[in-house]
Order: structure tokens, then C-alpha cells, then sequence
């Protein structure tokens, strides 16, 4: 199947109606991820009482369904149970983006932040990760990490698992690999996260400014070339589809500026730990999303529980991915009956493309952007907010080539026309 947006549900997340609200507790970090967004240590663990202020601020403006509490670090925040207890009192959902490392052999530490009121972790585990212990361990190698947390989660149980991992064209081939790992713990990993990378680069005909002054930008994301290719959204899609023909995806958001852009794209997939079966296509996801918002208020997006009885795929009929998996289930039953009796699990995979610098200057970020956060008492893109940081706006940026139309604009204003003016471009 050829991906095309006419075949997925379109979420219908705003930046008032989203299930999700990022939470920045810290900006330190226990260890260095290629790719990283935050310049680690620039201001320090936020106040117990500045985190609660932005988290009532991202249930007022966001009407959230989660809040992922993230850093920097945020397992090393020292009130970070206090700060979990917080968010399950204003009935949202914690979810934890953590690289695991103060989990590591802390059984204790997650029954802890369970019983505060975690609804779950996402753990960040890749081979560009200058991990503790794990120093130039290759992807396959740290199956044996993710194995730990997995395995560590499941024995607690009620608790929601994902794993993320960049994606750069070194790593794309080992894609498959990890769903293949996924699928086989479908009862115990609720999904996956691949994030295709993104950097700034500097070459290129281009000047930067913030506020209307030109900079130099001095971002964690910022690189001195673009030798590296950047993966999309489809690319990812593309490699997974090669190996597994039950994934397929359900649902997606755009880009800010273009039209055919896939900045998200979800899927989920549905299996017993012996045998996968399909995936949900878009009716089941509009459905699900349409439901919980009629009946709780707020869109979703993480739920730890991911068992799905089978009486509930037969009322899934009117979706084609329902009915196709319906069809292999049934068929694999009468190959082996045992099927019948092994729960059936819905994995998902998620796919994130980053932000992407356009020829004329315009930055296209994800449509609706999940990952807002607070800076400063405003919203702002979690992924640009080291910007806000260092020049209190976001960094704008204009071709060498382009002419400023003056046109339209006063004369006492021309000379902030870099960071406001419209532009054209010979």
C-alpha cells in the first residue's frame, strides 16, 4: 500500500484541544544523546512551585488528557515525586521521558513513582547515547537494556512502556530489528517512538536573526554541515512496511507550512506474543479519539492498558484494518487453537518528523504541535525553546538571496524588515 494521507485519520488535536502537554522540570542530564535539543545545565531544576504553576497553566490552555514530564533529565529532579503526585491530583495522566539510567537496577524507584501516580515511561535508548556502562554498545547490543526496563515494568505491572530511538541513516537498517523485538514483547511494550533527526545547519545561503538583530545561533542543535541526510516520516514508514506486512499506519498531522509533509504518523498494530496479525486502520483511530472526547472531555494518546478483547475486533467491522486482522486471527486459530485462548495486544508505532528549514526561509514544524511547553508564563515548541532561552524569540531566518519587499512598509520600519517582512526571492 502506497502511503496517502486520504487513507488516515487526520488527528483533530489544536493547540487549546491536545491530549498532550510537555512539562520541563530540568534541563540537566545524566548522560549526552546526539541530537538533543536542550543545552544541559543552562538554568538547573525548576522550583517545585514553578513546575506546578506551568503544569495548571498546560491544563488551562492545553486541556490535557497527559502531561509528559521530561528535561533534561527529569528522574533526577529532587521533587520529582512530589511533581507526579501533582499531576494525577488535577486528573491528567504522567508520563515519564526518561533515558532510564537512575532506574537502572531500582526496582524500588518505579514502585515509588507508580504509587505516586505515573501512568508510565518512555524510554530513550539508542547507540548515539553516551551511556553509563554502555559506551559504543551497538543497537543490537542494548536488546538487553530494553529487555531490563521492559521486563522491570511488566513484574510491577499497570504501567505504560515505550521505547524511543533517533533515527539517523547509520541506524535505519536496525528499524526493523527493534519492531521485530517489540512485537515479541507485545505484552509488555505498549509502543514505539522513532524520531527522525534534525539539526541546524549553518552552511548554507542563509542569515539568522532574533528580535531583528542578526546572530550567530549557539543552539545544542546547531551543526556546521549538512552532510548527514535527513530521514522523513515516510522513509521510516517505507523501511518497516519491507518486513512486516500486518503494520500499517492509521493516522497522522501535517506540517505547519506545506501540505504534503507527514510530521506524525501512527500506527497501531494488533498480536499475540506468538503471531501478529494487522493493524487498526482510520476509522477504528477516529472512532477511538471521537469517544474519549465525548465522553471525558480530552483527546488520548497513551493508555496503559493495551489488551483488546476479541469481541471488540468483531465490533470493529466497519474498519478495513479491523476486518483484515479479523480474517488472519480466525485463520490462525484454525491452524492452531491455541491462538484462541492468548490475549490479544495493540502495539503502536509512532514516527516524528522534526522540524524542517524551507528555500525561503519558513520554518514547517508539526501541525498542532503536541509538544508545546511553557517558557516564560506563553507556549513555545518544546524542540525550539533553547531559542527563547538564549534570545528570548524564536530564531528567524532569511536566504542571502532574498529582497525586501519595502513596497508596504514604512519608512520607519524598514529596518527591522529581516525578522518581519514579508520577502521575495530572485
Amino acid at each position: 500500500m502506497q502511503l496517502s494521507k486520504r487513507d488516515l485519520y487526520r488527528f483533530p488535536w489544536s493547540g487549546n484541544d491536545n491530549p498532550i502537554g510537555w512539562l520541563e522540570v530540568t534541563d540537566r542530564c545524566n548522560t549526552y544523546c546526539r541530537g538533543c535539543y536542550r543545552i544541559n545545565g543552562m538554568q538547573g531544576h525548576k522550583s517545585l512551585e514553578q513546575v506546578k504553576e506551568e503544569i495548571a497553566l498546560l491544563k488551562k490552555w492545553r486541556n490535557c488528557d497527559n502531561i509528559s514530564v521530561a528535561g533534561g533529565e527529569p528522574l533526577i529532579h529532587p521533587d520529582i515525586l512530589d511533581i507526579i503526585a501533582y499531576i494525577r491530583s488535577l486528573k491528567m495522566k504522567p508520563l515519564i521521558l526518561t533515558n532510564g539510567i537512575k532506574l537502572d537496577h531500582d526496582r524500588p524507584f518505579m514502585v515509588e513513582l507508580k504509587k505516586a501516580g505515573v501512568t508510565g515511561f518512555t524510554f530513550h535508548i539508542d547507540s548515539e547515547q553516551q551511556r553509563p556502562h554502555w559506551k559504543g554498545k551497538s543497537e543490537t547490543d542494548l536488546f538487553e537494556l530494553r529487555q531490563h526496563f521492559a521486563d522491570m515494568a511488566h513484574s510491577i505491572g499497570g504501567l505504560y512502556v515505550s521505547f524511543g530511538m533517533t533515527v539517523y541513516p547509520a541506524n535505519i537498517d536496525f528499524v526493523p530489528q527493534l519492531v521485530k523485538w517489540a512485537n515479541r514483547n507485545i505484552d509488555r511494550v505498549n509502543g514505539l517512538v522513532f524520531i527522525s533527526f534534525r539539526n541546524a545547519a549553518l552552511e548554507g545561503e542563509y542569515d539568522y536573526f532574533a528580535g531583528g538583530r542578526p546572530i550567530n545561533p549557539q543552539t545544542s542543535y546547531v551543526a556546521d554541515s549538512m552532510e548527514e541526510s535527513y530521514l522523513t516520516s515516510v522513509d521510516i514508514y517505507n523501511k518497516i512496511k519491507e518486513d512486516f506486512p500486518h503494520y500499517e499506519a492509521s493516522s497522522y498531522m501535517g506540517g505547519s507550512q506545506t501540505e504534503d509533509k507527514i510530521t506524525w504518523l501512527v500506527s497501531a498494530q494488533l498480536g499475540t506474543r506468538k503471531n501478529m496479525y494487522g493493524s487498526a486502520g482510520a476509522k477504528m483511530m477516529e472512532l477511538f479519539q471521537v469517544f474519549h472526547h465525548l465522553r471525558y472531555g480530552t483527546y488520548m494518546i497513551y493508555s496503559p492498558r493495551n489488551t483488546v478483547p476479541k469481541i471488540a475486533l468483531l465490533a470493529g467491522s466497519f474498519d478495513k484494518g479491523i476486518r483484515a486482522t479479523v480474517g488472519k486471527l480466525w485463520e490462525g486459530i484454525r491452524k492452531n487453537p491455541v491462538e484462541l485462548l492468548r490475549p490479544v495486544y495493540m502495539q503502536s508505532i509512532g514516527i516524528i518528523q522534526g522540524p524542517d528549514l524551507l528555500e525561503d526561509g519558513r520554518v514547517d514544524m508539526c501541525e498542532s504541535c503536541p509538544d508545546m511547553t511553557v517558557w516564560d508564563g506563553r507556549l513555545v515548541h518544546s524542540c525550539r525553546m533553547d531559542e527563547w532561552r538564549l534570545y528570548g524569540n524564536y530564531v528567524t531566518v532569511q536566504p542571502h538571496s532574498a529582497v525586501i519587499n519595502t513596497e508596504n512598509i514604512p519608512v520607519n520600519e524598514v529596518a527591522q524588515a529581516p525578522a518581519s517582512a514579508e520577502v521575495t526571492v530572485e
